[in-house]
Protein backbone atom coordinates (compact mmCIF):
# COMPACT_ATOMS: atom_id res chain seq x y z
CA UNK A 1 0.00 0.00 0.00
CA UNK A 2 2.50 2.82 1.12
CA UNK A 3 4.94 1.60 -2.18
CA UNK A 4 0.94 2.22 -4.58
CA UNK A 5 0.96 5.72 -2.71
CA UNK A 6 4.30 7.00 -3.31
CA UNK A 7 3.66 5.80 -6.75
CA UNK A 8 0.70 8.60 -7.16
CA UNK A 9 2.92 11.20 -5.43
CA UNK A 10 5.62 10.52 -7.70
CA UNK A 11 3.45 11.05 -10.99
CA UNK A 12 2.45 14.27 -10.03
CA UNK A 13 6.39 15.51 -9.51
CA UNK A 14 7.15 13.22 -12.82
CA UNK A 15 4.55 11.86 -15.39
CA UNK A 16 2.20 15.01 -15.00
CA UNK A 17 4.70 18.12 -15.87
CA UNK A 18 6.41 16.27 -18.01
CA UNK A 19 3.03 15.85 -20.03
CA UNK A 20 2.05 19.44 -19.38
CA UNK A 21 5.69 20.74 -20.47
CA UNK A 22 5.39 18.82 -23.36
CA UNK A 23 1.44 19.97 -24.41
CA UNK A 24 2.67 23.58 -23.29
CA UNK A 25 6.02 23.92 -25.58
CA UNK A 26 4.17 21.23 -28.44
CA UNK A 27 4.69 24.60 -30.50
CA UNK A 28 7.59 26.14 -28.28
CA UNK A 29 10.48 23.45 -28.18
CA UNK A 30 12.72 24.71 -25.25
CA UNK A 31 14.71 21.10 -23.88
CA UNK A 32 13.74 18.72 -22.14
CA UNK A 33 14.67 20.52 -18.54
CA UNK A 34 12.75 23.26 -19.13
CA UNK A 35 10.21 21.94 -20.54
CA UNK A 36 9.72 19.61 -17.43
CA UNK A 37 9.79 23.02 -15.58
CA UNK A 38 7.62 24.77 -17.80
CA UNK A 39 5.61 21.54 -17.18
CA UNK A 40 5.88 21.99 -12.84
CA UNK A 41 4.59 25.18 -13.04
CA UNK A 42 2.10 24.98 -15.27
CA UNK A 43 0.28 21.93 -13.43
CA UNK A 44 0.39 24.20 -10.81
CA UNK A 45 -1.09 27.16 -12.48
CA UNK A 46 -3.90 24.65 -14.02
CA UNK A 47 -4.75 23.90 -10.32
CA UNK A 48 -4.31 27.49 -9.81
CA UNK A 49 -7.37 28.42 -12.02
CA UNK A 50 -9.71 25.32 -11.17
CA UNK A 51 -9.04 26.39 -7.64
CA UNK A 52 -10.18 30.05 -8.22
CA UNK A 53 -13.77 29.36 -9.71
CA UNK A 54 -13.88 26.76 -6.74
CA UNK A 55 -12.98 29.43 -3.62
CA UNK A 56 -15.14 31.91 -5.43
CA UNK A 57 -18.32 29.62 -5.55
CA UNK A 58 -17.63 28.65 -2.04
CA UNK A 59 -16.93 31.98 -0.64
CA UNK A 60 -19.45 33.78 -2.71
CA UNK A 61 -22.06 31.32 -1.15
CA UNK A 62 -21.23 31.60 1.80
CA UNK A 63 -24.07 33.98 3.90
CA UNK A 64 -24.18 31.97 7.42
CA UNK A 65 -23.46 28.68 7.44
CA UNK A 66 -19.79 27.16 6.31
CA UNK A 67 -20.60 25.96 2.46
CA UNK A 68 -18.98 22.17 2.38
CA UNK A 69 -17.63 20.38 -0.19
CA UNK A 70 -15.39 22.92 -2.60
CA UNK A 71 -11.72 20.96 -2.26
CA UNK A 72 -13.82 17.40 -3.14
CA UNK A 73 -15.11 19.44 -6.21
CA UNK A 74 -11.64 20.81 -7.13
CA UNK A 75 -10.31 17.57 -6.46
CA UNK A 76 -12.42 15.60 -8.88
CA UNK A 77 -11.95 18.75 -11.44
CA UNK A 78 -8.30 19.13 -11.52
CA UNK A 79 -8.06 15.15 -11.77
CA UNK A 80 -10.22 14.99 -14.62
CA UNK A 81 -8.40 18.13 -16.68
CA UNK A 82 -5.09 16.25 -15.82
CA UNK A 83 -6.00 12.93 -16.89
CA UNK A 84 -7.22 14.39 -20.20
CA UNK A 85 -4.39 16.31 -21.02
CA UNK A 86 -2.01 13.70 -20.04
CA UNK A 87 -3.82 11.29 -22.44
CA UNK A 88 -3.58 13.96 -25.31
CA UNK A 89 -0.07 14.29 -24.84
CA UNK A 90 0.40 10.32 -24.91
CA UNK A 91 -1.37 10.87 -28.35
CA UNK A 92 0.47 13.65 -29.47
CA UNK A 93 3.65 13.00 -28.70
CA UNK A 94 3.71 9.29 -29.24
CA UNK A 95 6.80 9.81 -31.79
CA UNK A 96 8.94 11.29 -29.69
CA UNK A 97 7.82 8.97 -26.48
CA UNK A 98 8.60 5.91 -28.69
CA UNK A 99 11.44 7.77 -29.50
CA UNK A 100 12.61 7.98 -25.91
CA UNK A 101 14.99 5.05 -25.22
CA UNK A 102 17.32 6.68 -28.28
CA UNK A 103 17.39 10.18 -26.62
CA UNK A 104 18.37 8.42 -23.46
CA UNK A 105 21.09 6.46 -25.10
CA UNK A 106 22.04 9.77 -27.00
CA UNK A 107 22.88 11.53 -23.52
CA UNK A 108 24.49 8.70 -21.86
CA UNK A 109 26.83 8.68 -24.63
CA UNK A 110 27.30 12.39 -25.09
CA UNK A 111 28.37 12.35 -20.59
CA UNK A 112 30.34 9.12 -21.56
CA UNK A 113 32.08 11.17 -24.41
CA UNK A 114 32.87 14.08 -21.83
CA UNK A 115 34.60 11.78 -19.27
CA UNK A 116 36.57 10.06 -21.91
CA UNK A 117 37.69 13.88 -22.95
CA UNK A 118 38.29 14.52 -19.40
CA UNK A 119 38.65 11.79 -16.62
CA UNK A 120 38.40 14.12 -14.22
CA UNK A 121 34.58 14.73 -14.84
CA UNK A 122 34.29 11.13 -12.79
CA UNK A 123 35.58 12.96 -9.80
CA UNK A 124 33.00 16.11 -10.32
CA UNK A 125 30.42 13.80 -10.98
CA UNK A 126 31.03 11.55 -7.46
CA UNK A 127 31.40 15.01 -5.48
CA UNK A 128 28.69 16.74 -6.04
CA UNK A 129 26.58 13.27 -5.92
CA UNK A 130 27.80 12.83 -2.30
CA UNK A 131 26.84 16.37 -1.86
CA UNK A 132 23.61 16.37 -3.07
CA UNK A 133 22.75 13.00 -1.11
CA UNK A 134 24.28 14.74 1.97
CA UNK A 135 21.29 17.30 2.01
CA UNK A 136 18.42 14.43 0.77
CA UNK A 137 19.51 12.76 3.90
CA UNK A 138 19.35 15.01 6.04
CA UNK A 139 15.96 16.79 4.10
CA UNK A 140 14.19 13.33 4.87
CA UNK A 141 15.43 12.76 8.29
CA UNK A 142 15.57 16.23 10.07
CA UNK A 143 13.30 18.86 8.39
CA UNK A 144 10.44 16.95 10.00
CA UNK A 145 12.28 18.52 13.27
CA UNK A 146 12.00 22.06 11.18
CA UNK A 147 9.07 24.01 12.48
CA UNK A 148 9.34 27.78 11.82
CA UNK A 149 6.32 30.27 12.72
CA UNK A 150 4.63 30.09 8.98
CA UNK A 151 4.26 25.99 9.24
CA UNK A 152 1.30 26.70 12.29
CA UNK A 153 -0.40 28.56 8.88
CA UNK A 154 0.88 26.64 6.46
CA UNK A 155 0.74 23.12 7.66
CA UNK A 156 -2.31 23.60 9.92
CA UNK A 157 -4.41 25.08 6.60
CA UNK A 158 -3.91 21.97 4.43
CA UNK A 159 -4.82 19.98 7.30
CA UNK A 160 -7.84 21.82 7.80
CA UNK A 161 -8.64 21.69 4.25
CA UNK A 162 -8.60 18.25 3.97
CA UNK A 163 -10.32 17.36 7.12
CA UNK A 164 -13.26 19.93 6.54
CA UNK A 165 -13.58 19.35 2.60
CA UNK A 166 -13.45 23.70 2.21
CA UNK A 167 -10.83 25.75 0.45
CA UNK A 168 -8.85 27.90 3.14
CA UNK A 169 -11.80 28.48 4.89
CA UNK A 170 -10.83 27.43 8.76
CA UNK A 171 -9.16 29.92 11.61
CA UNK A 172 -6.05 28.01 11.69
CA UNK A 173 -5.77 29.29 15.44
CA UNK A 174 -9.20 28.56 16.79
CA UNK A 175 -10.68 25.93 13.94
CA UNK A 176 -13.98 28.11 13.51
CA UNK A 177 -15.42 27.91 10.54
CA UNK A 178 -15.69 30.40 8.13
CA UNK A 179 -12.43 32.19 8.02
CA UNK A 180 -11.39 34.19 4.85
CA UNK A 181 -7.62 35.14 5.19
CA UNK A 182 -7.14 36.95 1.84
CA UNK A 183 -3.16 35.84 1.54
CA UNK A 184 -4.17 32.18 1.72
CA UNK A 185 -7.24 32.16 -0.23
CA UNK A 186 -5.71 34.42 -3.12
CA UNK A 187 -3.22 31.46 -3.71
CA UNK A 188 -3.29 27.60 -4.19
CA UNK A 189 0.18 26.23 -2.97
CA UNK A 190 -0.92 24.98 0.67
CA UNK A 191 -4.56 23.47 -0.71
CA UNK A 192 -1.91 21.70 -4.00
CA UNK A 193 -0.28 19.86 -1.02
CA UNK A 194 -3.55 19.09 0.56
CA UNK A 195 -4.59 17.63 -2.40
CA UNK A 196 -1.57 15.54 -2.55
CA UNK A 197 -1.90 14.72 1.27
CA UNK A 198 -5.97 13.09 -0.09
CA UNK A 199 -4.23 11.39 -3.16
CA UNK A 200 -1.69 9.48 -1.50
CA UNK A 201 -3.10 9.28 1.87
CA UNK A 202 0.12 10.31 3.41
CA UNK A 203 -0.29 13.02 6.21
CA UNK A 204 -0.35 16.43 5.64
CA UNK A 205 2.62 16.66 8.36
CA UNK A 206 4.70 13.96 6.78
CA UNK A 207 4.29 15.19 2.90
CA UNK A 208 5.40 18.43 4.11
CA UNK A 209 8.52 17.64 6.30
CA UNK A 210 9.47 14.16 4.92
CA UNK A 211 8.61 13.98 1.09
CA UNK A 212 8.11 17.07 -0.18
CA UNK A 213 11.66 18.38 0.82
CA UNK A 214 13.64 15.87 -1.00
CA UNK A 215 11.45 15.94 -4.14
CA UNK A 216 11.68 19.96 -3.80
CA UNK A 217 15.74 19.47 -3.32
CA UNK A 218 15.82 17.60 -6.08
CA UNK A 219 13.68 19.81 -8.24
CA UNK A 220 15.32 22.88 -7.29
CA UNK A 221 18.89 21.42 -7.89
CA UNK A 222 17.68 20.32 -11.52
CA UNK A 223 16.94 24.27 -12.13
CA UNK A 224 20.64 24.86 -10.95
CA UNK A 225 21.55 22.58 -13.59
CA UNK A 226 19.33 24.57 -16.01
CA UNK A 227 21.04 27.60 -15.28
CA UNK A 228 24.84 26.24 -15.25
CA UNK A 229 23.96 24.47 -18.24
CA UNK A 230 23.46 27.85 -19.97
CA UNK A 231 26.50 29.23 -18.51
CA UNK A 232 28.86 26.65 -19.37
CA UNK A 233 29.43 24.73 -22.12
CA UNK A 234 31.56 22.00 -21.25
CA UNK A 235 30.50 19.45 -18.48
CA UNK A 236 33.30 20.11 -16.03
CA UNK A 237 32.70 23.64 -15.86
CA UNK A 238 29.07 22.97 -15.34
CA UNK A 239 30.11 19.98 -12.39
CA UNK A 240 32.56 22.69 -10.88
CA UNK A 241 29.70 25.21 -11.05
CA UNK A 242 27.33 22.42 -9.24
CA UNK A 243 29.38 21.36 -6.47
CA UNK A 244 30.54 25.10 -6.00
CA UNK A 245 26.40 26.24 -5.63
CA UNK A 246 25.68 23.23 -3.33
CA UNK A 247 28.18 24.01 -1.35
CA UNK A 248 27.19 27.56 -0.51
CA UNK A 249 23.86 26.08 0.07
CA UNK A 250 25.42 23.94 2.72
CA UNK A 251 27.18 26.60 4.42
CA UNK A 252 25.71 29.88 3.54
CA UNK A 253 24.04 31.85 6.36
CA UNK A 254 21.34 30.02 7.96
CA UNK A 255 18.56 32.58 8.86
CA UNK A 256 14.56 32.92 8.03
CA UNK A 257 15.63 35.90 5.49
CA UNK A 258 18.23 33.53 3.40
CA UNK A 259 17.95 30.95 0.13
CA UNK A 260 20.11 28.55 2.33
CA UNK A 261 16.90 28.60 4.37
CA UNK A 262 14.11 27.94 2.00
CA UNK A 263 16.34 25.35 0.16
CA UNK A 264 17.60 23.39 2.98
CA UNK A 265 15.02 24.52 5.43
CA UNK A 266 11.59 24.90 4.70
CA UNK A 267 11.38 23.93 1.13
CA UNK A 268 7.74 22.97 1.48
CA UNK A 269 6.65 26.65 1.83
CA UNK A 270 5.19 28.51 -1.08
CA UNK A 271 7.76 31.49 -0.68
CA UNK A 272 10.55 28.80 -0.73
CA UNK A 273 9.74 26.89 -4.07
CA UNK A 274 9.49 30.80 -5.18
CA UNK A 275 13.12 31.76 -4.79
CA UNK A 276 14.61 28.52 -4.65
CA UNK A 277 13.17 27.20 -8.17
CA UNK A 278 10.64 29.40 -9.65
CA UNK A 279 12.50 33.02 -9.96
CA UNK A 280 15.53 31.33 -10.86
CA UNK A 281 14.30 29.80 -13.37
CA UNK A 282 12.18 32.28 -14.75
CA UNK A 283 15.14 34.61 -15.03
CA UNK A 284 17.49 32.91 -17.18
CA UNK A 285 14.30 31.05 -19.44
CA UNK A 286 13.41 34.59 -19.80
CA UNK A 287 17.11 36.11 -20.64
CA UNK A 288 17.66 33.04 -23.86
CA UNK A 289 13.85 34.06 -25.14
CA UNK A 290 14.60 37.52 -25.35
CA UNK A 291 18.46 36.64 -26.67
CA UNK A 292 16.82 35.36 -29.73
CA UNK A 293 13.59 36.38 -32.32
CA UNK A 294 10.51 37.12 -30.66
CA UNK A 295 7.81 34.45 -31.40
CA UNK A 296 4.29 34.42 -30.49
CA UNK A 297 4.21 30.22 -29.44
CA UNK A 298 6.34 31.02 -26.75
CA UNK A 299 4.29 33.53 -24.56
CA UNK A 300 2.27 30.14 -23.66
CA UNK A 301 5.11 28.79 -21.89
CA UNK A 302 6.08 32.40 -20.49
CA UNK A 303 2.79 32.59 -19.15
CA UNK A 304 2.16 29.51 -17.28
CA UNK A 305 5.41 29.79 -15.29
CA UNK A 306 4.07 33.54 -14.77
CA UNK A 307 0.64 31.69 -13.60
CA UNK A 308 2.15 29.21 -11.60
CA UNK A 309 5.24 30.81 -9.72
CA UNK A 310 1.99 33.32 -8.31
CA UNK A 311 0.14 29.97 -7.06
CA UNK A 312 2.66 29.82 -4.38
CA UNK A 313 2.52 32.57 -2.28
CA UNK A 314 1.28 36.74 -2.71
CA UNK A 315 5.29 37.15 -2.47
CA UNK A 316 5.32 36.27 -6.26
CA UNK A 317 3.33 38.95 -7.29
CA UNK A 318 5.81 41.51 -6.46
CA UNK A 319 8.91 39.50 -7.52
CA UNK A 320 7.77 37.58 -10.72
CA UNK A 321 6.91 41.30 -11.93
CA UNK A 322 10.01 42.58 -10.44
CA UNK A 323 11.91 39.62 -13.36
CA UNK A 324 9.60 40.28 -15.84
CA UNK A 325 10.51 43.88 -15.95
CA UNK A 326 13.92 43.78 -15.50
CA UNK A 327 14.67 41.19 -17.93
CA UNK A 328 12.49 42.49 -20.46
CA UNK A 329 14.52 46.68 -19.70
CA UNK A 330 17.66 44.54 -20.01
CA UNK A 331 17.06 43.35 -23.45
CA UNK A 332 15.64 46.27 -24.59
CA UNK A 333 19.17 47.48 -23.83
CA UNK A 334 20.72 44.58 -25.60
CA UNK A 335 18.93 44.94 -28.55
CA UNK A 336 18.82 48.39 -28.49
CA UNK A 337 15.17 49.45 -28.96
CA UNK A 338 12.27 48.27 -27.52
CA UNK A 339 11.85 44.77 -27.88
CA UNK A 340 9.62 41.49 -26.65
CA UNK A 341 6.74 43.24 -25.49
CA UNK A 342 4.28 40.13 -26.34
CA UNK A 343 6.87 38.47 -23.46
CA UNK A 344 6.41 41.54 -21.36
CA UNK A 345 2.76 40.94 -21.67
CA UNK A 346 2.76 36.93 -21.06
CA UNK A 347 5.14 37.17 -17.86
CA UNK A 348 2.83 39.65 -16.37
CA UNK A 349 0.01 37.37 -16.59
CA UNK A 350 0.74 35.66 -13.27
CA UNK A 351 0.92 39.02 -11.35
CA UNK A 352 -2.37 40.24 -13.00
CA UNK A 353 -4.20 37.37 -11.98
CA UNK A 354 -3.35 36.86 -8.73
CA UNK A 355 -4.02 40.36 -8.32
CA UNK A 356 -7.38 40.43 -9.62
CA UNK A 357 -7.96 37.54 -7.87
CA UNK A 358 -7.08 39.18 -4.27
CA UNK A 359 -8.66 41.92 -5.21
CA UNK A 360 -11.80 40.59 -5.72
CA UNK A 361 -11.43 37.93 -2.88
CA UNK A 362 -10.96 41.63 -0.71
CA UNK A 363 -14.48 42.83 -2.24
CA UNK A 364 -16.47 40.12 -1.42
CA UNK A 365 -15.25 39.47 2.15
CA UNK A 366 -15.87 43.23 3.04
CA UNK A 367 -19.35 42.50 1.57
CA UNK A 368 -19.61 39.78 3.50
CA UNK A 369 -18.66 42.01 7.02
CA UNK A 370 -22.24 43.80 6.31
CA UNK A 371 -25.19 43.25 4.26
CA UNK A 372 -24.69 46.59 2.48
CA UNK A 373 -23.14 45.15 -0.39
CA UNK A 374 -21.23 47.89 -1.60
CA UNK A 375 -19.01 46.08 -4.27
CA UNK A 376 -21.19 43.25 -5.41
CA UNK A 377 -25.01 44.69 -5.01
CA UNK A 378 -26.52 42.04 -7.07
CA UNK A 379 -25.47 38.98 -3.95
CA UNK A 380 -28.50 38.36 -3.05
CA UNK A 381 -29.03 36.48 0.62
CA UNK A 382 -31.29 33.26 0.43
CA UNK A 383 -34.28 33.29 1.94
CA UNK A 384 -34.86 31.38 5.34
Amino acid sequence: MTIIRAILLLLNFSLVPLAIGRLITYKAKSGLIAEYLIGFFGNLGIFYIIFAFCNWYQVWNTFKDPVIGAFSTLTYIYIGVISVLVLAWFWLDRKAIKGSVAYIKNKINCLLGSIRKDKFVIVYIIVFTIILAAQLYFAFKYQINQWSYDDYDYVVSSKDTVSSDTLTYVNFITGALANIAEKRAATSWVTYIAFLSRISNFEVTTLSHTLLPVLLVLIAYLTTYYIVKFLFKEMDNRLIAMILISLAYVFGLYSHYSNTFRLLGAVWQGKAVLSAIAIPFMTVYLMRLYAKEVKTAYMLPIAAVSLGACSLTILAGFFVSIVACVAWFVMCIYHRRIYGLRYLAASLFGPAFLGVFYLMLWMLQKDMQSFDFKYFKFRKVPDT
